[in-house]
C-alpha cells in the first residue's frame, strides 16, 4: 500500500466520511483536510521521517498525533 492509499485508509477507517468534505492539503506530505459540516477539520498526512500516519486539528497544527 503506497503512502497516500494509507492515509486515506486511515481516513475512512476512522471517520464518518459521508458527512464530510475531504480535499487534498499539499502543505503536508499526502495531506487531506477533512471537514466537517461546522467548519471544523482534521488534516491527516504521512509524516515521512516517522513513515507514518499522523494527524492533527484545526487550531493546534503545529502539534501532531500518531495514527498507525
Amino acid at each position: 500500500m503506497d503512502e497516500e492509499a494509507k492515509v486515506i485508509d486511515w481516513i475512512t477507517s476512522e471517520v464518518e466520511t459521508e458527512s464530510c468534505i475531504m480535499q487534498d492539503y499539499p502543505v503536508y506530505h499526502w495531506g487531506k483536510r477533512v471537514i466537517d459540516r461546522s467548519g471544523d477539520y482534521l488534516i491527516v498526512y504521512f509524516h515521512p521521517l516517522l513513515e507514518k500516519v499522523v494527524y492533527t486539528f484545526k487550531g493546534v497544527e503545529d502539534c501532531f498525533f500518531v495514527a498507525h
